[in-house]
C-alpha cells in the first residue's frame, strides 16, 4: 500500500525507515468512484492527498460562471487545495475523480505531528508547495504566451496517455479550446 509513496518520498528527501513508517501511520486510504467530487467549490480542504491510482481533474468557474479545466493530477502525485495552506478559506475549485481513484489522505491538522517526527517531512512539504505554485504559474504563463497548438504539442509530449484516459472535450477545455477547434487542430497536425 505504501510502496509508491515511499519511493516518491525517498527520491526527494532522506528520512529513516522508522520515521517514514511512523509518518505514514497518520495516513488513511480513501477510494473514489469515477465522477465523484473529492473536493467541491465552497468546501474547506482539510487534507493533503497522494494519488496511488486514478486520475483527478481540477476545475473552476471563470468570470462568466463557465467551468474551466485548470489541471489534471496523475498517479504518484500529491495534491491539495494549495491556496488554503496558510489561510482557512473555502475552495474555489472542484477536484473530480476522472477514473476510480485510490488516495492516501493525510489530515492537514496532523502536519505538525508529522513534521515533528523528522525535519525531512517539512522540507518535503515545502517542496510540494513550491512545485504546485510553479505549476500554477507555468499554466497561467503558457495560456498567455503560447498558442493552443504549442500547448497541445507540449501536452502530447508530456502526457500522451491522457488522450486515452479523458474525453477530448476535457482536453480541449484545458487547452482553452472548444471541442470542434481541437478536432480541427488535430486533423491539421496529422496532415503536416
Amino acid at each position: 500500500m505504501h510502496q509508491q509513496i515511499t519511493e516518491y518520498i525517498r527520491r526527494r528527501v532522506r528520512v529513516p525507515d522508522e520515521a517514514l513508517e511512523k509518518a505514514l501511520g497518520y495516513s488513511r486510504v480513501v477510494r473514489y468512484k469515477k465522477g465523484d467530487l473529492i473536493l467541491r467549490t465552497g468546501e474547506y480542504c482539510r487534507f493533503i492527498g497522494y494519488l496511488n491510482s486514478g486520475l483527478i481533474m481540477v476545475t473552476m468557474a471563470d468570470d462568466e460562471g463557465k467551468e474551466i479545466i485548470c489541471h489534471f493530477f496523475f498517479e504518484n502525485e500529491f495534491f491539495t487545495y494549495i491556496e488554503s495552506i496558510d489561510d482557512n478559506i473555502p475552495s474555489h475549485k472542484n477536484f473530480i475523480a476522472m477514473e476510480d481513484c485510490e488516495i492516501l489522505m493525510l489530515s492537514k491538522s496532523e502536519c505538525s505531528l508529522i513534521f515533528s517526527i523528522h525535519p525531512a517531512f517539512e522540507a518535503l512539504f515545502n517542496q510540494l508547495i513550491l512545485d504546485d505554485l510553479k505549476r500554477m504559474m507555468r499554466y497561467a504563463q503558457e495560456r498567455q504566451t503560447q498558442s493552443a497548438e504549442e500547448r497541445y504539442l507540449k501536452m502530447m509530449a508530456s502526457h500522451a496517455a491522457l488522450f486515452n484516459r479523458v474525453p477530448l472535450k476535457f482536453i480541449a477545455g484545458y487547452l482553452g479550446l472548444a471541442a470542434p477547434s481541437l478536432s480541427r487542430l488535430r486533423k491539421r497536425l496529422v496532415k503536416k
